[in-house]
């Protein structure tokens, strides 16, 4: 293997948290140029409860591909509030809406582990904060 990276993120294809995630990702974890990134409406939705079987297929097979091709060791699953893949029904209700995005982060991530045990994963739910800032808190 000639390139390696550090790790696999999936995030939301949402335009509001492009900046911030990447800011995010190069200053408090570490990881400039050294991740691979795939980014999908819903990001841990697709593999925690996919519209459709071939979705959380599609995510399964970037991280085996990320992992085979670049020896990624740790991936990042980026959820978000107000994220038109759940609803918008959702984000009325903050409690509700953080629940379920924990839940299916939690979810996610034990598929993930199941099928990559190997790989590390890491759970954060993001929210737009005031200045287009993003925020991140991380789920354990």
């Amino acid at each position: 293997m000639s390139h390696q990276a550090k790790a696999l993120v999936l995030h939301c294809i949402d335009f509001r948290f492009i900046p911030g995630i990447k800011n995010y990702l190069h200053k408090q974890m570490g990881l400039k140029g050294q991740y691979d990134k795939v980014a999908v409406a819903g990001a841990a939705k697709n593999l925690a409860d996919p519209a459709k079987p071939e979705d959380q297929e599609f995510i399964l097979r970037q991280i085996d591909i990320s992992k085979r091709l670049h020896a990624i060791t740790d991936l990042y699953l980026i959820n978000h509030r107000d994220c038109g893949a759940y609803g918008a029904d959702l984000a009325a209700d903050a409690v509700a809406e953080t629940e379920r995005h924990t839940s299916d982060l939690r979810a996610a991530r034990k598929l993930v582990s199941q099928r990559f045990p190997d790989v590390t994963v890491h759970l954060l739910l993001a929210k737009l904060g005031g200045e287009h800032q993003v925020m991140f808190e991380s789920v354990s």
